[in-house]
């Protein structure tokens, strides 16, 4: 069979797409992959040695975007009607390029299979062939009575249900003119209805690729129809070993992990006096990776040569942050699933998106806490690490480590549905 799969985002969203690729490859299937222009050659050489996966540039160069004015300025003001204008117009950035590029790739295919950005697209593609539709989702998006939509606030569950009803409408409204166009376009009628209703109608799958744990009560009441499999991702063999960072690593205590992902850090100077002093006072010592900020070139006394301190491009989770004390980090699916694997507690310092979700989640079970960056000051900094590394914090993010699935176990999961899905259409 032969699977689409269009992604859209930060290496964060596209990584799970990837492995499940690689995945249905194996399974002796053909793979279109699709990857934003920043990603696409992380893309190709994960997927090096596949050579059933053809990857493809996907859609607009995130990390351009990620910088932008819309997501630094317009999308985070205080005025309800900017943001709301700034939500309306992300969710049709690249809309008409992405749409031509799936067109192509969709030829002749028998599933399409996509990640949570750009999903409206991905549908209306498959129910104009006749395609199996299955989506990866990263967090809680659908009305449910047990997750709030605005995290970390406790609500009576009718009234959580009530909320992700108006976010569904909302989202609906501002993507509903584009949507109704590309129908058109594939010769299929306009629609009033939203993507969850049409979706679960057309028998399209949703599939939680995160942990149940996390969320409980959640896989209950959702059902067959958005299994959970737990959180996607790489094995460690795709990544090349440091000899300096394990060396560093070798000299000294377990280190504080720090790292923001592909969220621009608006003073990298700044945080980085912040980390050596906060981690200077309590005794730890710093591991710092970069992402896709200019932490490593920031001119600060902690980017020289700091025994404490460490800074890096990037790491690999899964054999890095069993051998650190804490992570401190911006709440990403991906990150967030790679403290929870390790068993080690986490300080969420959270900039939008879904990264509130996670940082509530696990302050919810005692497996962290969570600050917004901009907030973040020196005190509440060191307070949260203080919290987060308690023996009572340690033992919670080790029950939830005991309790995620391995990696290996959610990607053949996912990958048995995805299969189920395409054979059934």
């Amino acid at each position: 069979m032969k699977f689409v799969m269009p992604f859209n985002g930060s290496r964060g969203d596209v990584t799970p797409g990837l492995a499940l690729g690689v995945e249905l490859a194996d399974r002796g299937h053909d793979v279109v992959f699709g990857a934003p222009p920043n990603l696409v050659d992380f893309a190709r050489a994960t997927t090096a040695e596949h050579e059933r996966i053809r990857v493809v540039s996907f859609g607009p160069d995130t990390h351009r975007l990620l910088e932008s004015e819309l997501i630094r300025v317009r999308i985070k003001s205080r005025d309800p009607r900017t943001r709301m204008a700034a939500l309306a117009e992300l969710a049709n950035y690249g809309w008409d390029q992405m749409t031509a590029e799936l067109e192509q790739m969709a030829q002749g295919c028998d599933a399409v299979v996509t990640g949570s950005l750009g999903q409206e697209m991905a549908f209306n593609m498959a129910e104009s062939a006749g395609n199996a539709f299955v989506v990866l989702h990263y967090c809680p998006l659908r009305r449910n009575d047990v997750v709030p939509v605005t995290p970390g606030v406790t609500l009576p569950g009718f009234v959580n249900r009530s909320m992700w009803a108006l976010a569904e409408s909302m989202r609906w409204r501002s993507m509903r003119t584009r949507e109704n166009a590309q129908r058109v376009s594939l010769g299929l009628a306009p629609t009033r209805d939203s993507l969850p209703v049409r979706s679960e109608r057309y028998g399209g799958v949703e599939i939680q690729a995160y942990e149940s744990a996390l969320f409980p009560g959640l896989a209950e009441q959702w059902g067959p129809a958005r299994p959970f499999v737990g959180f996607l991702g790489l094995s460690s063999g795709n990544f090349d070993s440091d000899p300096a960072l394990e060396e560093w690593l070798l000299a000294g205590s377990a280190p504080v992990y720090f790292g923001f992902g592909s969220m621009p850090v608006p003073d990298p100077a700044a945080l980085l006096r912040m980390i050596e002093n906060v981690t200077g006072r309590l005794g730890v010592r710093a591991l710092v990776c970069a992402g896709w900020s200019d932490l490593a070139g920031a001119d600060s006394v902690a980017a020289q040569s700091n025994s404490n301190m460490m800074i890096v491009e990037s790491v690999d989770h899964a054999s890095v942050f069993p051998r650190c004390l804490a992570a401190v980090h911006h709440g990403g699916a991906g990150t967030t699933a790679a403290t929870a694997r390790a068993g080690i507690p986490t300080l969420v310092c959270w900039f939008s998106a879904d990264q509130p979700f996670w940082g509530a989640a696990l302050r919810r079970i005692g497996a962290g806490t969570s600050t917004k960056f901009t907030s973040l000051t020196e005190s509440l900094l060191q307070q949260g690490i203080s919290d987060v590394t308690t023996g009572r914090a340690r033992q919670a993010a080790r029950r939830l480590a005991d309790a995620v699935a391995p990696t290996a176990t959610a990607v053949v999961v996912a990958a048995d549905i995805a299969e189920s899905a395409a054979r059934d259409r």
